[in-house]
């Protein structure tokens, strides 16, 4: 059987019961479960980097991410990470760096929750903590015109790079939400790109539309063991209906 890597998708690392959230207990029995089963954790440019050269995928491995640049993945996640020396991706949005994530098209049930300052993500970037670009201000790309879309894709990578001073290689569509013209500029900039399609990443993946998993449907102990097992893409498989129709029912911005 062909390897299969998860990429796992966090947002907040809190106590709060949100869509958005993972407990610091759960997300702490995870990384160590990880740990002491063995699995490599690699980073996402790492990944790519195994797609763009047809290179086999690593076996029990996985790609730990987390879009938004909330402030809890450096007090609460961080810690967590450094003590098992697990690589990790920050997706951010730079114009809300240092302030809160009440951009325009956050949906009403998110919570309002604090980003990540310049001075913790320059902290976590010199650990090695990898950062990515989640666009300027978080909108729907789908919904915007090719000069809007521009200037989001590759305004936050130079507002990314000014601030760290080095390249940004890797980006995640907010949302998950990507078209023609979207992809088309990310593919210009990137090296390597997060969708929204809810698989495991294959041999066949796209490095510029990658496939990952949102850690909220995996928080119970018995799914998230299951991550390299048989069975878990066919999981995978009956939620991905399950949340269009949710989405569609409910108008939720991510599908």
């Amino acid at each position: 059987m062909r390897t299969r890597v998860p990429i796992l998708m966090y947002h907040a690392i809190e106590e709060r019961r949100s869509v958005l959230s993972v407990s610091p207990a759960i997300f702490a029995w995870q990384m160590r479960w990880l740990s002491e089963r063995g699995y490599r954790i690699i980073s996402l440019s790492d990944l790519v980097r195994h797609l763009r050269n047809n290179a086999p995928l690593p076996d029990r491995s996985v790609v730990i991410t987390f879009d938004d640049g909330l402030e809890s993945v450096y007090t609460s996640a961080f810690p967590i990470l450094e003590r098992y020396g697990f690589p990790a991706t920050v997706f951010l949005v730079p114009d809300y760096c240092g302030r809160w994530n009440d951009w325009p098209s956050q949906p009403s049930v998110a919570p309002r929750l604090p980003l990540l300052s310049w001075p913790q993500i320059r902290e976590m970037d010199r650990y090695g903590v990898e950062f990515g670009a989640h666009t300027l201000s978080h909108p729907r790309l789908d919904r915007l015109s090719r000069d809007e879309v521009e200037r989001e894709i590759l305004g936050s990578k130079a507002s990314i790079e000014e601030h760290l001073g080095h390249p940004v290689e890797v980006f995640a569509y907010p949302y998950g939400r990507h078209n023609d013209t979207s992809g088309a500029v990310v593919r210009r900039a990137y090296t390597g790109a997060c969708a929204g399609e809810l698989k495991l990443v294959g041999p066949g993946s796209d490095p510029l539309a990658l496939e990952r998993i949102d850690a909220y449907y995996v928080t119970q102990p018995l799914l998230f063991r299951g991550l390299s097992r048989p069975w878990f893409p066919l999981y995978l498989g009956l939620r991905r209906p399950l949340r269009t129709i949710a989405s569609a029912v409910l108008r939720r911005a991510w599908s």
